[in-house]
């Protein structure tokens, strides 16, 4: 056999060998939302349309409001999360603070002024007293830039009014998902250990931003909060203004309850969907330094093969 077909003999088993992995990286990535989980959430970016804002809520202090009357001349993020959550609902609302406690110090994005912050609980279970009890928590967490002590009683004053926490029926709750696209779980399941019954709500994470009237102006998907694309963004909805449709290739997931275990998870398809592919980046490189490796062997032997 002539070197040349043996050279691309060798190639041809290289790639014979690297096929299955191909194929089983394909299945990776098409199976991502055909699971049960991804059938059961997911967001449609309605930009432009306008939420309805004649839905009734109660706010942090147990006043009954309609979701119209939240609304103000700034722009609004709306957060859907339901706040006895300790996974993806907790790492966004951290996220949120942790950006607006540092745009605060800088003198940008404060709520009250620039916008407001309106999340609502997906959870009808939950009450305005839990929404009080977490509004405390995320102000305890925000720290003004003024030092007077009248200063900074002024600035929370004028922040507390700029950030609300809505509960509401599982009927208005279902109307103001549906109005922004995002698409979640909920259903009860008896709890025989403690005699009561558990609630399971699988569901992406997101903020949506408004403009003054109650038009959906953008997105932000996921955990992610940065302050230069909210502040883009918060510019955009300002001008009534419609901006573009938001990256949502890593769409991140929030499960309350893991069914089969009973524990919290968060996003475990995506992990173990990362873990496959490096694994599979892992074994393909393998593949291909063997045969780059034998090809050097072979060139720097003086070509001992056979040419008959």
């Amino acid at each position: 056999m002539s070197t040349d077909r043996l050279e691309a003999k060798k190639y041809k088993n290289m790639w014979v060998a690297l096929w299955p992995l191909l194929f089983l990286g394909l299945a990776l990535s098409t199976t991502r939302g055909q699971s049960s989980l991804t059938k059961s959430m997911g967001i449609t970016q309605k930009l432009g349309d306008s939420i309805p804002t004649q839905l009734p809520f109660t706010d942090e202090d147990g006043r009954k409001v309609k979701l119209g009357d939240m609304l103000t001349n700034r722009p609004t993020i709306l957060v859907p999360v339901f706040y006895s959550c300790k996974t993806g609902c907790a790492i966004l609302t951290d996220n949120i603070m942790k950006t607006l406690a540092k745009a605060t110090q800088g003198n940008i994005l404060k709520p009250g002024r620039d916008m407001d912050i309106l999340m609502y609980s997906i959870d009808p279970v939950e009450d305005a007293g839990l929404a009080r009890s977490k509004k405390a928590l995320i102000f305890n967490s925000l720290a003004p830039p003024k030092k007077n002590p009248e200063e900074v009683a002024a600035w929370r004053i004028e922040t507390e009014k700029g950030w609300h926490l809505l509960t509401g029926s599982k009927e208005s709750i279902e109307a103001l998902s549906q109005s922004i696209g995002l698409k979640y779980s909920y259903r009860t399941i008896p709890d025989v250990t403690h005699h009561t019954t558990l609630n399971l709500i699988n569901h992406p994470t997101c903020t949506v931003m408004l403009t003054p009237a109650g038009k959906i102006s953008g997105y932000t998907i996921g955990n992610d909060f940065q302050t230069k694309e909210v502040e883009s963004g918060v510019a955009v909805a300002a001008q009534g203004k419609i901006g573009k449709k938001a990256d949502q290739s890593w769409m991140f997931g929030c499960l309350m309850v893991d069914p089969a275990t009973g524990k919290n998870r968060v996003a475990i398809e995506n992990v173990w969907r990362l873990i496959g592919v490096l694994t599979l980046l892992g074994l393909g490189a393998s593949i291909v330094t063997m045969f780059v490796k034998g090809n050097r062997e072979n060139s720097t032997g003086g070509g001992g093969l056979s040419t008959r």
